[in-house]
């Protein structure tokens, strides 16, 4: 399984859905609103731990690719 979600990505997942769960558990949304909250912080948690996202995969986003930071050093000139 490839990943595709960065670190930052994941953080942000994974803090959002914890913040999410934690609103649903104390009951501050309840009805359908809760249960679209519940299964939102469930997938972002899910797609947080294990760095997949299908929604990111089905529109071809790929997070986890970084950019190299510059180098000074000129590794062409064969130096």
């Amino acid at each position: 399984m490839a990943r595709n979600i960065g670190p930052e990505d994941r953080v942000v997942r994974i803090v959002v859905g914890l913040a999410l769960g934690v609103i649903v558990y104390l009951g501050y949304l309840s009805g359908i609103g809760g249960i679209v909250a519940a299964v939102v912080a469930a997938y972002l948690l899910i797609t947080g731990v294990l760095a997949n996202c299908l929604v990111y995969k089905l529109i071809d986003v790929d997070t986890s690719v970084q950019e190299q930071p510059y180098s000074s050093t000129d590794d062409r000139a064969g130096l």
